[in-house]
């Protein structure tokens, strides 16, 4: 999936569990891009030197950025500075992963050499992201940012 997918995935999964607030949305968003830091070519990664094409390189696409040990880690991280940033930054990083599953495989128990997938009945990736976007627009279309207008005033 590209980044504007995930980025999409992310703050419905957050519009969803109550996540409002501009900093976790922000966090939400980063760490909706975060795994696909191991291509230079993502959005997060056109931003930074050197990292996105040693990870594409080295352990490979998928792996090591698309495990939970990493995202357990970063969590743990987080939690320690501010749980609802760690909750924040769960919600982000787990929709990344839970919408590659339906485009593809992921190592989510890097290192073990395993990768999950679940193929949605012959249909082609672009055809779900292309179905996310689609829906997303009529979520919009019909009103539903004003969901984020309600609850930034409540």
């Amino acid at each position: 999936m590209n980044g504007v997918s995930h980025i999409i995935g992310g703050i419905t999964a957050a519009a969803v569990l109550g996540i409002h607030s501009p900093a976790p949305l922000a966090i939400v968003v980063v760490a909706s891009l975060l795994p696909d830091i191991d291509r230079p070519n993502s959005l997060l990664g056109r931003f930074i030197p050197l990292l996105p094409s040693i990870l594409e390189k080295v352990p490979g696409k998928r792996t090591v950025t698309h495990s939970l040990l990493l995202g357990a880690g970063l969590w743990f991280i987080l939690h320690a500075m501010s749980p609802s940033w760690a909750v924040a930054f769960a919600v982000g990083y787990g929709s990344h992963l839970l919408l590659d599953l339906f485009t593809g495989y992921v190592a989510l128990l890097w290192p073990i050499p395993i990768k999950f997938g679940v193929p949605l009945f012959g249909i082609p990736p672009i055809a779900i992201e292309v179905a996310a976007i689609a829906c997303w627009g009529a979520w919009v279309a019909t009103g539903g940012y004003l969901l984020f207008l309600n609850m930034l005033h409540a």
